[in-house]
């Protein structure tokens, strides 16, 4: 590479090893110049391609903002238990029809287990019969059995009713569903209202059944396992009439 520029006259004034010297002088001049001119050249280059992805990444974000929604969500303490609860979302369609199917059945099952009245007793234990399998099954004979001393029948005859409250239903999986409800005794045995928790399993069984039993558990829902819980001490210090085994 010949020296040119500014410096030429310097290098053609010397001569011998002062003209090799200067002409090595020149050579690394020029040599800084052009790695600085190239830095400059990367430099703007790297600018360049970073401020198009903050660019990009910016009208990404824009775009993304628009599909952010917040859900309101109605939190329900027990005024008793001091139990929260978050209600389900204030949207349509969260409920899958599965899901309202359960909770029917659930429903049913509770109200036919732990309610009592004189006058239905029997259709209720029919019913939970008919939605009762396995270890529910065979707690339900037991509590019902004339053996039992806390047999409903036998502890309030004929002159008192349990009614029942569902405060809530939950259903961790497809096949368990946790429930906190109340009972209210009323007539001769008369009570402070009680607090309960029960968790139960159940399945959907393709047993063949006759047509009446059929038309009223059409699914072959069946409650495979039953637990009952006392969520809170009645007010009157009693038991709280836990005659669930």
């Amino acid at each position: 590479m010949s020296a040119s520029g500014p410096n030429e006259h310097i290098i053609e004034a010397a001569s011998g090893p002062d003209r090799r010297y200067f002409s090595e002088a020149v050579r690394w001049e020029n040599d800084v110049i052009r790695t600085v001119k190239r830095s400059r050249l990367t430099a703007w280059l790297v600018a360049v391609i970073s401020f198009a992805l903050a660019c990009l990444a910016l009208t990404c974000l824009a775009l993304l903002l628009p599909l952010k929604s917040f859900e309101p969500y109605v939190i329900e303490v027990d005024k008793t238990t001091g139990f929260m609860e978050i209600k389900q979302p204030l949207a349509d369609g969260d409920l899958t029809q599965n899901e309202a199917i359960a909770r029917m059945y659930v429903v049913r099952y509770l109200k036919a287990r732990e309610t009592y009245d004189p006058a239905t007793v029997k259709d209720n234990f029919d019913l939970a019969q008919l939605l009762s399998a396995r270890d529910a099954a065979r707690d339900l004979f037991a509590l019902f059995s004339p053996s039992n001393a806390d047999n409903p029948v036998t502890r309030y005859g004929r002159e008192t009713r349990v009614g029942l409250k569902i405060k809530s239903i939950q259903l961790p999986n497809a096949l368990t569903a946790v429930i906190r409800f109340s009972t209210q005794r009323t007539g001769r045995e008369s009570g402070a209202e009680e607090h309960w928790v029960s968790l139960l399993h159940f399945q959907y069984s393709k047993a063949p059944m006759p047509n009446e039993w059929r038309f009223e558990n059409p699914l072959g829902f069946q409650v495979v396992d039953y637990r009952r819980d006392q969520e809170s001490v009645s007010g009157q210090g009693e038991s709280g009439g836990q005659y669930q085994p």
